[in-house]
């Protein structure tokens, strides 16, 4: 839990800022700002965070090493060669005692494969790895680790132009608070930051490469206002302070374009039948599992498609298609004169839609309490990437709070 900012004392001269000192450092709940005791940055760290404090070492955070795999030589990958009915090289697949990988390309990009390993007694994604090719060479990864119990993230690793940038571990504990503990590689620097489970607080501790405190920062969100504060220290001592408060006025600008008919999310498409099971048109990969089901259901022909582990992956209907993922069901939905309107529903509550006229899109994300967190508008480029004429920014409230 955050620690309650009461007050400063005057910050000028020798700079600054003072805490209770009859408290216990064990215990930063407790703990207000007050005029007995200097914030050097070891007393700050300790009133922050203790426990880093005694254990620096949970600092150090371990990066995860990409699997070692030539995506430009796809027969050199070791594993099952799964072809489609039509003889086409779908995946690639291993497994032993525990785990299930799979190693396949994005239908919707071919400079992206991903390696999906699943934990086989709960059934559950634990790792995924996303390969970003550039002339045939690694440009990006992002390797993310998951709890087979929670499928919450426990650790991250990302890789930029082949060379290690950052990586960082989860806890989430019982109350949903959040911690994330990041070492950034390319900056040799460290940060710490605990976020609540409504993601409407948090508070960052920062380190530079010799673990020496850097920047103490908290922001609380609560119905129109937004507070932030944030000290800055060098050589262990306090060099500034800043503490700001926001008051949101309500703005109904943007008010018609989320009740933009075309931005309306669609609803979570009911999965009441066995894809698998029915009686239909089947075709089949190359290790015998089920490719493909085509059959028709209340007057309404359906396509489904599955991954070679058994999965369904995709329903294609006749006005829409239907994708299934760990976290997640997108529903992309045709419109008239080739418009399409896309809605992916987290299984967290959160809620994005994406509306797509030619090169022209507009896109918002809702929060799980049905608030509108984000809308962006602009073009695609001729490189298949957005190009933002406006975006606007809401807080948990739905209330407008910044524009670009």
């Amino acid at each position: 839990m955050i620690n309650k900012i009461n007050s400063l004392s005057g910050v000028q001269g020798q700079y600054k800022v003072n805490f209770r000192s009859n408290e216990p450092v064990t215990n930063p709940n407790q703990n207000e700002i007050k005029q007995d005791v200097s914030l050097a940055g070891t007393e700050a760290l300790a009133v922050y965070n203790a426990p880093l404090l005694k254990h620096p070492e949970k600092l150090d955070v371990e990066p995860i090493k990409p699997a070692e795999i030539n995506f430009s030589d796809l027969d050199s990958i070791e594993g099952e060669k799964i072809y489609t009915s039509e003889g086409k090289l779908h995946s690639i697949f291993n497994e032993d005692e525990n785990n299930r990988t799979l190693i396949k390309r994005s239908e919707d990009n071919e400079n992206l494969y991903s390696i999906t390993t699943t934990d086989k007694k709960s059934g559950n994604v634990i790792k995924e790895e996303l390969r970003f090719l550039k002339d045939g060479k690694d440009d990006e990864i992002y390797i993310t680790e998951y709890s087979p119990e929670t499928k919450k993230e426990v650790a991250d690793t990302n890789y930029i132009d082949g060379v290690l940038s950052s990586a960082s571990k989860t806890v989430t504990k019982p109350n949903g608070d959040v911690v994330v503990v990041r070492k950034s590689f390319k900056y040799n620097d460290y940060s710490v930051t605990k976020y609540s489970d409504k993601h409407d607080k948090y508070i960052s501790v920062s380190f530079d490469k010799n673990k020496q405190l850097k920047q103490i920062s908290k922001e609380k969100e609560e119905k129109l206002k937004r507070q932030s504060f944030e000290i800055s220290f060098y050589n262990g001592g306090m060099i500034s302070v800043d503490k700001h408060e926001e008051i949101t006025i309500p703005n109904n600008f943007g008010v018609e374009k989320l009740n933009d008919i075309n931005l309306v999310p669609s609803e979570k498409y009911n999965l009441d039948f066995d894809a698998k099971g029915l009686d239909g048109e089947k075709t089949y990969f190359s290790n015998g599992a089920i490719e493909t089901n085509s059959f028709e259901r209340n007057g309404e022909k359906i396509k489904a498609y599955f991954d070679p582990d058994g999965r369904l992956a995709k329903l294609e209907l006749s006005n829409k298609v239907i994708k299934f993922s760990d976290d997640a069901q997108k529903v992309q939905e045709k419109l008239d004169d080739g418009k399409t309107k896309t809605t992916t529903l987290y299984d967290d509550g959160d809620k994005n839609v994406r509306f797509e006229d030619g090169n022209v899109y507009k896109e918002v994300r809702f929060s799980k309490f049905g608030k509108p967190t984000s809308y962006h508008e602009g073009v695609i480029n001729s490189d298949c990437e957005d190009e933002n004429d406006l975006a606007l920014y809401f807080n948990k409230l739905g209330m407008l709070e910044f524009t670009y």
